[in-house]
């Protein structure tokens, strides 16, 4: 009997460890959606983009133009800003030598999910959308994305409305006239110039028209 019941304890603590095995596999996403009015957006902690650094997300729409996502240097020269356009991703970036563009995709407000990269190397810049990349080289001699203390958050989907009248904290003020993002992200992750693995990023603020659900 002792010996049945022994195996019995070991059979069931297999298929437990088996369960969890199984359990860990299950990733849970989180997701939100932005239903683009004049004061939605999502806010994250600063981008660490310094010389190396990388940030990627993920996002469906089915509108052709709007903000995905801005950071600067709080309003000197540098700046990132994703942003839909007729249906393509365009990246418009300086690093103190001038603006440049990268344009990405077509099609991308088809409804399904895209995922998005932008990396960093020294002067080298370069979007991924999907599997499809475009890199360009910045021009001058300092590369580094501002200074940390004073660089902004990360704005996701449209910026916040006090930014009407402090222009000079942005380094393009004309992202404030960009249309917002309408439809749902998920994923964004930043591997900072300081700490290269990978993070996943959690709200910092949202307004009420920022909804969430479990993909």
């Amino acid at each position: 009997m002792e010996l049945i019941e022994h195996y019995h304890y070991k059979y069931y603590r297999l298929i437990f460890i088996f369960l969890l095995f199984i359990n860990s596999l299950v990733i849970i996403t989180e997701c939100f959606t932005l239903e683009g009015s004049q004061t939605s957006y999502a806010q994250f902690r600063k981008w660490n983009a310094g010389l190396n650094g990388s940030l990627e997300m993920e996002f469906k729409t089915e509108q052709p133009n709007g903000l995905l996502l801005y950071t600067d240097d709080g309003g000197t020269y540098d700046f990132f800003e994703l942003k839909l356009v007729e249906g393509a991703l365009r990246l418009r970036y300086n690093l103190g030598g001038g603006a440049q563009i990268l344009t990405v995709g077509r099609d991308l407000n088809d409804g399904h999910w895209h995922k998005v990269q932008v990396k960093r190397s020294a002067e080298k810049t370069s979007l991924t959308v999907d599997a499809e990349t475009q890199t360009r080289v910045s021009r001058g001699k300092e590369f580094y994305f501002g200074r940390l203390a004073s660089n902004s958050d990360v704005y996701v989907g449209g910026m916040p409305s006090w930014y009407n009248t402090k222009l000079t904290l942005l380094a393009l003020p004309s992202v404030i006239f960009e249309p917002r993002f309408g439809g749902a992200v998920r994923n964004l992750v930043y591997a900072d110039d300081e700490s290269p693995l990978p993070r996943r990023q959690e709200i910092r603020m949202k307004d009420h028209r920022v909804s969430y659900k479990k993909t």
